[in-house]
């Protein structure tokens, strides 16, 4: 069937454009897929393709996998693989090789490629990180749920580029492509997986994969159907900040923190892992992604935009005659100073607000918090007696960066006193705020060159704010108990102690040993 006979789905998946699967990939998923898959079969299955067998031990050699005994033989390589890794780069291998190109579709194939291969690599490290989901069938799902995207340049190349890939307007690429072909790359990477025969559940997380699950939760963090969907929010948003700077991040910090338990500081770090991994993941399958560099630097100044626009709209929620900050916001403006009508609500020696700002911000964000029904995290950073004692200035901008730095651009940083500092979150549990906790103590320390059990270390008192009343916490109330959670924390060994604050009741929070470096990807 010609392109220009193509005018349904329908008539797409009967024609030669979209990919299709040898007997040796449509046998290894066979095998795989059976309760107690017959490893000496799967081994006579690869090796009747030379090819694919090849490439099956090269990948196993690569420093890919890291293994520790590096396999000479293809029946050395898949039991050490597994079958649902054989299975995954054998899909894999067979998808890259059935490209075509043109020197005009040539960027596009690139860039869908490179898309594919970093939700590849993010659904992998979400997997590893949820210690419970088979990663090689999340690294499958992502490389496959886009899929449809392929088949769709392929076959109507420059239309397709057209009509979708080169249009920027507000809506996405499955509504640009129901409208100009009336199907999209979802149905077709959904058709295509259910003939090849793969498992319901694996379809079903394809079909959903641009929708995030409502509600979103630690407990879904094993859940397939959460980490196709967040590779796929990550992918998004590594093609939006390659074009602007601005691009929001929420469902990213969503997925990253509030479900995976990464601690804020590490959200770009992450997501340039990724991007690295996904570059070293092109090289095996041998798909040409173009030389594109790592984009670690720009998701750095992408965290700084967004900081910047945060606190615009921050002061605009105390002081409705704060002017419009625009001209620092611009990528052009090398500059972290504040507009002259910011500077009543900033501290004097540091980047972060004074107290009053967040005297005037609290109150708003609890009775905001209250009637989203989200938790409001209020924590103090004491840093006692170092700080007089040493370089005052100096140490207080370098701490106020640490601290910015700890948590995400639209949360609030104040300074108390001389020698401590408030932190004001909403949406995240006590132990993602316990965990933001340790991270800082431990980062403190460390840039202010103390020993370990130092009694002057940094002292930190939280309060979690719940929303289970008719009415919202009160200010004072919350401000009383932290000050009570940091009295308490000076006290213990570990200098860190939370409370609960529930409607008009406080209520003492059990300590929580965290260490997230446990669980960092690497």
């Amino acid at each position: 069937m010609t392109v220009a006979a193509i005018q349904s789905m329908d008539d797409l998946l009967c024609s030669d454009q979209v990919p299709s699967l040898p007997e040796v990939a449509l046998r290894v998923i066979q095998i795989a897929q059976q309760p107690d898959p017959d490893t000496r079969e799967l081994i006579r299955t690869i090796r009747t393709d030379p090819a694919i067998a090849g490439r099956v031990l090269k990948f196993a050699n690569s420093a890919l996998f890291g293994l520790r005994n590096r396999p000479s033989s293809i029946e050395a390589a898949v039991p050490m693989l597994g079958t649902t890794l054989v299975r995954t780069l054998v899909l894999g291998f067979t998808l890259a090789r059935q490209t075509k190109t043109t020197e005009a579709l040539q960027p596009w194939f690139r860039q869908l490629w490179r898309e594919s291969l970093f939700q590849a690599a993010a659904a992998e490290y979400l997997a590893e990180r949820s210690g419970s989901a088979d990663a090689p069938t999340w690294f499958l799902g992502a490389l496959l749920q886009d899929v449809g995207q392929l088949a769709l340049l392929n076959a109507f190349e420059t239309e397709y580029a057209e009509r979708v890939l080169e249009v920027e307007n507000a809506e996405s690429r499955v509504e640009r492509e129901q409208r100009a072909f009336g199907f999209t790359h979802v149905d077709i990477s959904v058709a295509l997986v259910r003939r090849w025969n793969l498992e319901t559940s694996l379809v079903d997380a394809i079909a959903a994969h641009h929708k995030l699950p409502a509600g979103l939760s630690p407990r879904m963090r094993s859940d397939i159907k959460f980490g196709l969907s967040a590779a796929s929010a990550c992918a998004e948003y590594m093609d939006a900040v390659s074009d602007r700077l601005e691009a929001t991040r929420t469902d990213v910090e969503r997925c990253l923190v509030e479900v995976c338990g990464v601690i804020p500081h590490d959200v770009y770090p992450v997501l340039a892992e990724i991007d690295i991994r996904s570059a070293e993941l092109a090289g095996g399958f041998s798909v040409d992604i173009g030389s594109v560099p790592p984009r670690e630097r720009l998701l750095a100044m992408a965290q700084s935009t967004l900081r910047k626009i945060s606190m615009e709209e921050q002061l605009r929620m105390v002081d409705r005659r704060v002017a419009s900050a625009a001209a620092h916001i611009s990528e052009e403006v090398d500059d972290d100073s504040p507009c002259e009508q910011w500077r009543e609500w900033l501290d004097t020696d540091t980047s972060v607000y004074n107290v009053r700002y967040l005297q005037s911000a609290l109150p708003m964000q609890i009775t905001k918090a209250h009637t989203e029904g989200v938790v409001t995290g209020v924590m103090e950073v004491c840093l006692l007696p170092f700080l007089t004692a040493h370089d005052g200035v100096c140490d207080l901008e370098r701490v106020s960066r640490i601290l910015l730095d700890s948590v995400r651009p639209a949360d609030h940083v104040a300074r108390l006193s001389d020698h401590s500092f408030a932190i004001l979150v909403s949406g995240l549990n006590h132990d993602m705020l316990a965990q933001i906790a340790n991270d800082l103590q431990s980062r403190l320390a460390e840039v202010l060159d103390l020993p370990d059990g130092a009694d002057d270390s940094p002292v930190i008192g939280g309060v979690v704010v719940v929303s289970s009343s008719r009415k919202p916490a009160t200010p004072d109330l919350v401000m009383k108990t932290l000050a009570e959670s940091t009295a308490t924390a000076n006290r213990q060994q570990n200098r860190i102690h939370f409370q609960l604050v529930v409607g008009n009741k406080v209520e003492h929070v059990p300590a929580i040993a965290t260490d997230h470096r446990s669980n960092d990807a690497g």
